[in-house]
């Protein structure tokens, strides 16, 4: 079995050597085994920390699918809102009742791709405000439902909806409803295990030290580190966990239905199949160039990646799931890690096939 994915390690132990990885972490899953998982190369570079299965990695926006989206596919599940609701049925100063949870969802809400919120030293109310206070339709294709634009915006709104509705913290929501049902116990935002557990990212001049066990979104930062983008920190175990039950489609390892099915399955339908790039709910769908996911797999591929260097993608046809986990942002941002991503995918692809001849 290891022969069949020395390929695999040969290309992440060269991107070690040539200094675009500090190391990494993956595995390849099926519903109900690991069919193979390594770490290779160091979470810390100059510290010599070697990387291990179990370091816990800044998920960056791997936020948006394994905390933001299954807390709204569970609302709907208990009939508390729906993909057409707007956003001014819950904001009551909201700018437009135009802009609905699926809009937001697949990225066509026309709310511009970023804004630096950090750089104003705003606190979280006063972002919640400005986001939804504010008319940003300066132009047809930044109307809603007429252009996938992705937008971290689109996902810290989702995050304060959330709030708004159960009338609890993301972080305490996402516990008690994701995390310890599923047996993530290792999944958190804000972690407080001893740092040498964690894979540090990027270097910052500010605190003249490495993110370290704090988040590496500033925006999240401005918040207190937890919001509907970014902030979560995992490790491989409990990402296979969560994987294992989207292939099941909602079901835990214990049999019991932690999402419906129907749920599961239309989070993964293309919902812009006639714009600019496939979204599903949350979930990145495959496209016809560039696509992290390479060229091998199946085209129902659906998944994510984060900005630090970590991807999480579902091939429902070949029944596997593929987990990348890296802190690439700890050398810095201008390594091509999505090239990098479509390699590791071409090659898992080529590997899986010898595993089933």
């Amino acid at each position: 079995m290891i022969n069949l994915f020395k390929s695999i390690n040969h290309f992440l132990w060269e991107r070690v050597e040539e200094g675009q990885l500090p190391g990494a972490v993956y595995g390849i899953v099926t519903k109900d085994n690991t069919i193979y998982e390594k770490a290779i190369g160091y979470a810390h570079i100059k510290k010599q920390i070697p990387m291990s299965i179990d370091t816990l990695f800044d998920l960056a926006s791997l936020t948006k699918v394994c905390v933001t989206l299954p807390s709204i596919l569970l609302l709907i599940q208990k009939g508390e809102i729906d993909l057409d609701d707007s956003i001014k049925r819950f904001f009551n100063n909201t700018f437009t009742d135009k802009i609905t949870i699926k809009h937001l969802l697949t990225h066509t809400s026309g709310l511009p791709a970023h804004i630096p919120f950090y750089k104003y030293g705003w606190s979280k109310e006063t972002i919640c405000d400005y986001i939804i206070g504010n008319n940003f339709e300066v132009g047809s294709e930044t109307k809603p439902g007429h252009k996938v634009v992705y937008s971290d915006l689109n996902f810290i709104l989702l995050g304060f909806l959330i709030e708004k509705i159960t009338g609890q913290a993301l972080d305490a929501f996402a516990y008690e409803n994701i995390f310890k049902p599923l047996g993530m116990g290792n999944t958190t935002f804000n972690p407080k295990i001893n740092r040498i557990h964690i894979a540090p990212t990027e270097w910052s001049d500010a605190i003249n030290d490495y993110r370290w066990g704090e988040v590496h979104d500033e925006n999240a930062a401005q918040i207190g580190g937890v919001s509907g983008h970014a902030g979560l920190f995992s490790n491989l175990g409990d990402l296979k966990i969560f994987t294992q039950m989207l292939l099941r489609r909602g079901y835990t390892a214990a049999n019991n239905i932690f999402l419906s099915p129907s749920l599961i399955d239309s989070s993964r339908k293309n919902y812009t199949s006639s714009l600019n790039l496939n979204r599903g709910l949350g979930w990145q769908l495959v496209d016809s160039e560039f696509s992290p996911v390479g060229y091998f797999l199946s085209n129902n591929c659906y998944g994510h990646t984060g900005f630090t260097g970590t991807s999480l993608w579902i091939d429902p046809d070949r029944g596997i799931g593929i987990i990348l986990l890296s802190n690439r942002v700890h050398i810095g941002r201008s390594i091509n890690m999505n090239r990098i991503r479509r390699v590791f995918h071409n090659l898992v692809s080529f590997a899986i096939d010898k595993v089933r001849e």
